[in-house]
Order: structure tokens, then sequence, then C-alpha cells
């Protein structure tokens, strides 16, 4: 096996030899135009491409460090590290953080662990990081079972919410146009500023939209009730897989469960492009309180009958580590007054 940098003629391959969004060729182009510098590598078996990452530098404000990140990668194994560790020092990165895209455990439908599968990530330099980029779960449902078996999986309230939804006359709609994208992106923001989380700047979806509405990867799907957009996602395709990164939703008609249906015909898309799975892209863990942030989304995506699965964590590179420590304990405080700011202007 050989590791080396691509040339965009590779495109193509490499995209084949991928399966998260964020880590397709893409997505590189976007990280690209936010102002981040992107080394794509394919590893290939002689002359084939049988795997590649995406490994991305983001510059420190006011320096010339860099942070590296490798989200939702293959698996860590020793070559990479190698490779990694030298691109990281010519670009003078602080460290270069790796979450993969492997499942460690996965629990059943009581929330018990079912299947485990030990990692070994005894790298010299790796260490386990004060800091997720995605959530460490996520609820993945299985798109190859029929509809009825899909349907008799979900927690009888959220089937019940459907079928109100249907009754009250709620629809949904694909949209492929900026129309759509703006609609979306116009309750999305609204939605932020009333629950008071932080997200990324209208600009960042804009650019993200831009960059990927032409690749036949991403979705907007709106829920509809008397002419009013009650409900929005954003929706990723790659590979066999579909991946619901954003959603919003009114604070209006909310008797109506437009989010629930659009949640359920999701679904039905996915399986109607003969996907097979359909990865929600996050929640809270097996043992997830009500008193926790997120508690709601995670309890409204453990409706629709997902198994539960846990990656294998975050990880951190560190290339120099009297730096590590400094930004780790900067970015803590710069992460809390970000928080304390979504508050305080909701």
């Amino acid at each position: 096996m050989i590791t080396r940098i691509l040339y965009n003629e590779e495109k193509a391959a490499y995209d084949k030899a991928v399966r998260h969004p964020v880590q397709t060729w893409a997505w590189g182009d976007f990280q690209i135009s936010q102002g981040h510098k992107v080394y794509r590598l394919g590893i290939f078996d002689q002359k084939k491409m049988v795997a590649g990452y995406s490994l991305s530098f983001h510059t420190i404000p006011k320096t010339s460090l860099k942070i590296g990140t490798i989200l939702r990668g293959p698996q860590i194994d020793a070559d990479m590290i190698s490779n990694v560790r030298k691109i990281a020092q010519d670009e003078s990165a602080v460290f270069v953080k790796f979450e993969p895209d492997v499942v460690a455990k996965v629990y059943d439908s009581t929330l018990n662990l079912d299947k485990e599968y030990p990692q070994n990530l005894d790298f010299p330099g790796l260490t386990v990081s004060p800091k997720v980029a995605f959530y460490p779960h996520s609820f993945v449902i299985d798109l190859t079972l029929s509809e009825e078996e899909l349907l008799s999986r979900l927690q009888s309230k959220t089937r019940y919410n459907i079928r109100l939804a249907n009754r009250h006359g709620v629809t949904v709609s694909r949209e492929t146009h900026d129309s759509g994208f703006e609609i979306y992106l116009k309750l999305l923001m609204s939605t932020t500023q009333r629950q008071g989380f932080y997200l990324h700047s209208e600009n960042y979806h804009r650019q993200l939209w831009q960059q990927l509405k032409n690749t036949n990867s991403i979705d907007i799907l709106l829920a509809s009730y008397q002419d009013e957009v009650l409900a929005a996602f954003m929706l990723f395709r790659n590979s066999d897989r579909l991946f619901y990164p954003y959603g919003a939703s009114s604070d209006k008609k909310r008797e109506v469960m437009a989010p629930n249906l659009l949640m359920w015909e999701t679904i039905k898309y996915g399986q109607s492009l003969g996907l097979k799975s359909f990865d929600t892209w996050g929640c809270l863990g097996p043992e997830a309180k009500e008193s926790e942030n997120g508690f709601g989304f995670h309890r409204f995506k453990q409706g629709y009958g997902g198994q539960l699965v846990q990656f294998v964590g975050t990880y951190d590179l560190v290339i120099n580590s009297q730096l590590y420590k400094v930004y780790n304990l900067i970015d803590k405080y710069r992460w809390k007054l970000l928080r304390l700011k979504a508050k305080l202007f909701r």
C-alpha cells in the first residue's frame, strides 16, 4: 500500500473511495472557499485507490499557526499517522484532530450494549481530544427494510404524530433550486435565534449550498401547511448513505406535527433512491437525560427506530505540546463566550 497526495484528475476515483459527505472532493472545495488549506490523500493497492481522506488546515487568527482536521475519515493506522505528521509539521500545525467514521459500539432497541469493536489507537502523540466536532453517538436507520418494517419500529407517539400531520394535510416537497434553499435558511436562522444555540453564519450556509448544489449530493425538503413552510431539512447523500445534518422548524402551528411527517418522508425518500442507511448526524448517548442540552433533538430522532451507535471518538495528534495546552485553554473560554452570546441575543 502507498499513500500520496492526489491530482485534480483523480476526483471521481477519490469520491468513490470515501463514504462521508465531509470527506468528499466538493466539501474540500467548500473548505478552500472558507480560506482553509486542503490536502486530499489516496491510499493505493498497486494502481487502484482503495481509500482516501481529506486533511484540512485552519489558520489560528492573527498567527501563522494552524489546526488540522480529518473529520469522519477512515480508520486510523500507523501509516496515516506518519503521513499526517509530516504534512502537519510542514504546515506549522499545533495539532491535527481525527474523528473517524468508524463505529466502536452498537446498542440494541433497549439501549443496552449489543456489539463492541475494540480499536488500536495507541500511536505516539495521539491523545483523546478534550473537544469533539461531531456528536460521538448517532441513530442510524436501516433503509433496506420494507416501509412496513420501518413503520413498525417507530415509537407509538411518533406514528401517531405522523398520522396526525397527514390528517391535517401537511405536505412535503423536495427543493433543488436557490429559492427553496433561501426558505430553508430563513427558517434555520429563526430556529437558531429562538432556541439560543450556536450555528455558523448565513454566509457559511450560502457558500456551502453554492459549492454542493450541483453535485447531486444535497437536498432541501420542506414541510408545509396551508401554504406556509413549518419545517425544513438539509440532507446529504454519499455512497449508499443518507445524512441529516441540519433541520429547522417554526414555532407556529406546532399542533399539526410538520417535523414528524418531514422526517418520515425523508426516510421514504432515502428508500426511493435505493440507499442503505440513514445517519441522523448525531445524538446523545444511551443514558441521555432530559436535563442535557440537545435532549429534544435526541428524543425526536429516537422516535424513528434507528439503531444507536457510538463512534470510536475524537483524538488529537499533538505536534507542539506546549502550544496545544495554551490553545485548549483559550478555546475552552472562547466557546463559553459564544454560547453565552447565543443565549443572550436569542
